[in-house]
């Protein structure tokens, strides 16, 4: 059985006409006599998922309010942080009866809107108010619930990966159970925009969106990037002209199969790979992995055989709190970024931790210059 809350209006007597004199009439409330919140239980918790946002994540409770004259009451559901002072609230629900029915969705809104975070539980207040149409009476106010609402947002990325024989995987799309296919690494600032500096054979590659699907795949048309995302024709082939290291930067800012919108792409050679440290081991640890924490052992990333600058682990399990790459089980070299819990780039040592987001993941880093992508594990 759901949980109720009843949200029954404890209140003072405050309602009245604001000028009138001392023989006009007061108006009064009929309300309950013990002028006390109560509620069963004292707070609430609800976790938001991308499978239970349309349902009914409670309904809310009050005694009705009625004056000396009949006029109609309005009541209102709102939502502050735990320190506002609802002067700019989250209007959660209105009604002229005696509840609302809430469904996870609005309380994700609500969540999101009062500064909540995709996947961390934080701590909110609500009450609820009743006006009348007639501005001379006073708005009367319960007191305060507590809630703690874990708002989802789901991931707020698309990545994409490479594809071809001028890459790791050759023209193995992903369909295979041992799916190489290195994943871009997504700007901080522009998320159109993919970056990947590391090692390229002279030949030909794409970039897909969905390993194991040709479908939408990206490439070059009329000097920019087209695609074909299923209902077009496909683009051409991009081309490293020598084997060797490159920035490869693809913007797909509106790009669809009809238009290159204002996309752009480049492949320029890199000239400092060749003299950048070669590490024996890169880890990730830190207290989002309980078995771990900080102190290590570390969780060992995989070094490509293709580009031994390029890291991977698949189907990593992580949990809430705190992580770190470092290099060679030491704290001598170490990434970290706190921009997103699922991208970043660290500049080695001194960095912020990673605000990780629990999930299972595949995790890509790229020691050449510090980026790192978390992808969520489709099940």
């Amino acid at each position: 059985m759901k949980k109720i809350y009843s949200l029954f209006m404890g209140l003072a007597i405050i309602a009245g006409i604001a000028s009138c004199s001392e023989d006009e009439e007061q108006f009064t409330l009929d309300t309950n006599q013990s002028r006390k919140l109560n509620l069963s239980p004292q707070s609430g918790s609800f976790v938001v998922t991308s499978d239970n946002r349309d349902q009914l994540a409670e309904r809310f409770n009050w005694d009705a309010i009625t004056l000396d004259l009949p006029v109609a009451m309005t009541y209102t559901v709102q939502v502050d942080s735990i320190t506002g002072d609802y002067s700019k609230p989250y209007v959660l629900a209105q009604s002229s009866g005696v509840d609302a029915a809430i469904n996870y969705s609005q309380l994700n809104d609500a969540a999101l809107a009062l500064g909540g975070e995709n996947g961390t539980s934080l701590a909110f207040k609500a009450r609820v108010i009743a006006t009348t149409n007639d501005p001379t009476v006073k708005a009367i106010a319960s007191d305060d619930i507590s809630l703690t609402i874990t708002p989802y947002v789901g991931y707020p990325f698309n990545p994409l990966y490479l594809v071809g024989a001028a890459t790791a995987p050759g023209w193995d799309n992903g369909s295979g159970n041992d799916k190489t296919n290195p994943a871009l690494f997504i700007d901080l600032e522009d998320n159109n925009v993919y970056r990947y500096t590391g090692y390229f054979n002279a030949d030909e590659f794409k970039v897909l969106s969905s390993l194991g699907n040709w479908q939408p795949q990206y490439g070059g048309r009329n000097g920019k990037v087209g695609v074909n995302d299923g209902n077009g024709s496909d683009p051409d082939n991009l081309v490293a002209p020598a084997a060797g290291y490159y920035d490869f930067v693809i913007d797909i800012t509106g790009v669809t199969n009809t238009s290159e919108g204002e996309s752009s792409v480049t492949i320029t050679p890199n000239t400092t790979a060749a003299t950048a440290a070669t590490y024996t081991s890169i880890g990730l640890l830190g207290d989002a992995f309980p078995d771990n924490g900080f102190g290590g052992p570390d969780i060992n990333l995989i070094q490509s055989t293709f580009d031994p600058h390029q890291w991977s682990i698949r189907n990593l399990v992580v949990g809430s709190g705190d992580i770190k790459f470092r290099a060679n089980d030491a704290w001598d070299t170490s990434w970290g970024d706190d921009t997103s819990s699922y991208i970043g780039q660290g500049s080695n040592n001194g960095d912020p931790n990673i605000p990780a987001s629990a999930g299972t993941y595949n995790v890509f880093f790229n020691d050449l210059d510090g980026r790192f992508i978390f992808i969520p594990v489709e099940e």
